[in-house]
């Protein structure tokens, strides 16, 4: 159960998540066959979750209709093993099966409300501080996704706060990430400071909880949206929090004209913002690093 959920993790990070949907399923058959046992159940459910969140939300970008319903039903199922292991009452499982069901809303494209910080709250009781850092990463990306900018705010600074003492590098570079996609303010955390890498912790963003992360391979001129040479290059620039004015020094053009690359963007992904558009380029790989 253990390796399984490790295996999934790092395809996870290295954007792959068929390959990390089938190291969870072929832990669970493994397992099931032989076990009850319920600590490994739960982790092993709760981050099958995470991984069809990831592919529902990808689903969502490309407008595969198909592939997000596959994804949600496979994400129900999980979220089911995670809440039987919890039945019983203990405090593991019961944090497994909180950030299961918080995952669970990601993947329906649905607001968690005090979801995030429930699992916090279930990670805090067992002094767990990794998961709780996950946590509020993830509780960043759903209030910005809900418009509450005040709270993603606290919610990233809280997770940069736990994060960067662990040496948590990939925690703390998708907090950073995050925050310049989304022109957040988290100065009092220190954000943008070089983190040490703690033993085997990967430096490239996870998927831990979004997909591709940085260390995610682009997808080079194929990509689904027909974008052009220049509107991935300007796309790079949104991707990294760059205002028009920015993105046309960067770039030799006028404001003006990065206002209309940015606007074709915004049509050929389908989003409103440009914060949408930056999440979309994150997800999937399109922004060059």
């Amino acid at each position: 159960a253990v390796a399984g959920v490790l295996r999934a993790e790092l395809d996870r990070r290295d954007a792959h998540p068929i390959g990390a949907r089938e190291a969870v399923e072929g832990a669970l058959e493994r397992l099931e066959f032989c076990s009850d046992d319920t600590v490994r159940l739960g982790r092993l459910a709760v981050t099958g979750v995470a991984i069809e969140a990831d592919l529902a939300q990808r689903a969502r970008d490309l407008g595969d209709a198909a592939a997000e319903a596959e994804a949600m039903a496979r994400a129900a199922t999980m979220l089911g093993r995670a809440q039987a292991a919890a039945a019983a009452g203990r405090p593991l499982e019961t944090a497994y099966a909180a950030t299961a069901e918080a995952h669970h809303d990601r993947a329906t494209g649905t607001d968690p409300g005090t979801g995030w910080a429930d699992a916090v709250a279930e990670w805090a009781k067992l002094d767990r501080p990794l998961p709780q850092a996950c946590a509020w990463r993830y509780a960043a990306e759903a209030h910005l996704a809900f418009g509450r900018r005040e709270e993603a705010t606290e919610a990233a600074r809280a997770s940069l706060a736990i994060a960067r003492p662990l040496g948590a590098a990939w925690i703390v570079e998708e907090i950073e990430g995050l925050a310049a996609r989304a022109r957040l303010s988290v100065d009092g955390v220190g954000v943008g400071e070089a983190v040490a890498v703690g033993d085997g912790a990967p430096a490239n963003g996870s998927g831990a909880t979004t997909g591709a992360g940085n260390g995610a391979p682009t997808t080079g001129d194929a990509d689904p949206f027909g974008l052009t040479p220049r509107e991935r290059q300007v796309l790079t620039l949104v991707a990294r929090g760059a205002t028009n004015r920015e993105i046309g020094a960067e770039l030799f053009m006028a404001e003006k004209t990065a206002s209309v690359h940015v606007s074709r963007i915004l049509g050929k992904l389908d989003v409103r913002s440009r914060t949408e558009a930056a999440a979309v380029a994150h997800r999937l790989g399109l922004a060059a690093d």
